[in-house]
């Protein structure tokens, strides 16, 4: 497809088309849109076209244009989030971008927009040598920019508040910094990424600690005080938060993390353990905001996995910096899981089956067998995964302190599961052969949960039970169809 082409479709048109191009045609396409917005040669609504083209820009990554700003962007590119990040959290909101774009730029830096102007002669050009010299002078003067404004920031209340209207709010004053910070050590994180350059890492081998250490060794040199921020970066590239621990180890010469509080590592460990922080909030707010069981399940799996991996590559003691910390953590997901997997989960799973009639009975009405109830397949399906999921927490528990609480749960649930079972078997002679079919789901959706919850030997027991009781009723089932 040619780009002078989109300026005669549709948003459904080119929508239907985009979805439908190989990962190099959208690649090749996205450039020459930019190309051309830069220097506008088609009559073709650039903006339009490149926001119906975000979300599979977004999955491929392709190479994009480089403008001046997206350079200048592309250190802290995986520290990124559309949503706001919180005050502890290391990632950076993507509404602060336009904001801090526009305060450096309009500085009046001259050495910056000498910067911009070189990007955009080397980027028209195709001049990759260019184009890295001006990027690198771009970065530098703009943490300088930066730096300055923050400085004069501090001199009062006033200077404060006047940084903040530039920005357009006081909740981009903290993005500011961290973009400053950044810049400053832009070419080093810029080498990481050439040496890792598909995200996530999964893990780092013994010559990526080497690499990685061999530059944190140069950045303590040349630009003391700015190797955490250049961990942050790496963090931020990584899978999983806990294989920091790891390059932590190397780094530190401190036998565990009370004495390792003293270094510059110790706002690195605390960064780690925030982020484990972040998945102890979904895994609290988790009901209430619509997850389901099984999704609460894969944020605990993955909290107990990075517990464990923390505590398994460093020496965290229970009165140290980060072991407070992770115990605390710890604290939180145990009265997580009791107040939703633990807690609301199971009253879920019992409702799912047919109930006996609570409150007082009217005397001399005829009490309902429990297995002549409608069996609901939907409710029994839901039951079911959430008992995979109670069941599969409760076997994790021991990571998650939360063993009282499973044990308690999984008790109880056994103990009504068994209720309804005998109880609905209890009253299968008083069906009619027209309810078999009904009775037999009935019983087996119980069975089914019962097993999930405490294994196969008391559901055999029931099931045998239960089907012994049900050949009296298909005897009745087949002397009516005869």
């Amino acid at each position: 497809m040619k780009p002078e082409d989109a300026g005669n479709m549709g948003i459904s048109q080119l929508g239907e088309l985009f979805s439908s191009l190989s990962a190099t045609e959208i690649a090749k396409f996205t450039r020459a849109i930019e190309s051309d917005r830069k220097a506008p040669r088609l009559p073709l609504p650039h903006d339009q076209i490149l926001k119906i083209l975000r979300p599979r820009l977004a999955s491929l990554k392709p190479d994009r244009y480089p403008t001046p700003m997206r350079l200048f962007c592309d250190p802290f590119e995986d520290l990124l989030s559309s949503a706001p990040p919180s005050d502890k959290s290391i990632r950076i909101s993507r509404a602060s971008l336009m904001p801090i774009w526009n305060v450096v730029n309009e500085s009046g830096d001259d050495g910056f927009k000498e910067a911009l102007r070189d990007i955009e002669t080397a980027a028209s050009a195709g001049d990759e040598d260019k184009l890295h010299n001006a990027e690198r002078r771009m970065w530098k003067r703009g943490a300088e920019c930066i730096e300055r404004a923050i400085q004069e920031s501090e001199s009062g209340v006033k200077t404060e508040r006047a940084l903040a209207t530039r920005l357009g709010a006081r909740a981009h004053l903290k993005a500011f910094g961290d973009v400053g910070r950044i810049l400053r050590v832009a070419e080093e994180i810029m080498e990481v990424r050439t040496r890792f350059p598909t995200a996530p890492i999964r893990s780092l081998g013994n010559s990526d600690l080497v690499y990685l250490r061999e530059i944190f060794m140069r950045l303590s040199a040349e630009k003391p005080g700015f190797e955490p921020v250049f961990l942050l970066a790496v963090l931020a590239r990584l899978l999983r938060p806990s294989e920091l621990f790891k390059l932590i180890r190397v780094l530190s010469s401190k036998a565990d993390d009370r004495t390792i509080s003293t270094t510059n590592l110790a706002t690195t460990g605390d960064l780690v353990i925030d982020l484990l922080a972040e998945t102890v909030h979904e895994i609290e707010t988790g009901l209430a905001s619509g997850k389901a069981e099984h999704e609460i399940l894969g944020l605990a799996r993955w909290y107990a996995s990075e517990f464990v991996r923390i505590t398994r590559e460093f020496n965290i003691r229970k009165d140290g910096r980060w072991g407070e910390k992770l115990l605390e953590t710890r604290r939180r997901v145990s009265q997580a899981m009791a107040d939703t997997m633990f807690g609301a989960s199971p009253d879920r799973i019992i409702d799912a089956l047919p109930q006996p009639p609570r409150g007082p009975q009217t005397p001399g009405r005829a009490i309902v067998p429990l297995f002549a109830l409608p069996f609901d397949e939907e409710k029994i399906l839901a039951a079911e995964q959430s008992a995979e999921a109670i069941a599969e927490t409760a076997r994790i528990s021991h990571i998650l302190a939360a063993q009282s609480s499973a044990t308690k749960a999984v008790i109880e649930l056994k103990k009504k599961l068994n209720q309804v079972g005998r109880a609905g078997i209890d009253g299968i002679p008083r069906l009619d052969g027209a309810d078999y079919d009904n009775a037999l789901r009935n019983l087996m959706g119980t069975v089914r949960l019962l097993e999930i919850i405490d294994g196969p030997e008391e559901a055999d027991l029931l099931r045998r039970r239960g089907m012994s009781a049900l050949r009296s009723l298909e005897e009745k089932k087949g002397r009516k169809a005869s």
